[in-house]
């Protein structure tokens, strides 16, 4: 495989990425103004399951996620990413 100059650089553990992930979650969330009631409203998850995301207790679904950003207009994407354990690119 050649390499992407377009792949994204992530060499972190799972936990550090959880960790990024749910700071860019409450980030997003607020720059947004959305507060949890609003943001359970339009995704119909509740409030509770949102604030057990943004505090670490709960990891989402895919599909928690999907209702979560689906009615605000975003979604989910994968994206091949470099790490130090994958040579070829």
């Amino acid at each position: 495989m050649k390499y992407d100059p377009s792949y994204i650089d992530y060499s972190f553990d799972g936990k550090l990425l959880n960790e990024i992930f749910i700071k860019e979650f409450i980030r997003f969330r607020k720059e947004n103004n959305l507060t949890q009631d609003l943001f359970a409203k339009f995704s119909n998850v509740s409030r509770e399951k949102i604030a057990r995301i943004e505090n670490g207790s709960h990891s989402p679904t895919i599909l928690s996620l999907l209702n979560i950003l689906g009615p605000i207009g975003y979604t989910i994407k994968i994206e091949k990413v470099k790490t130090l354990h994958n040579k070829n690119y």
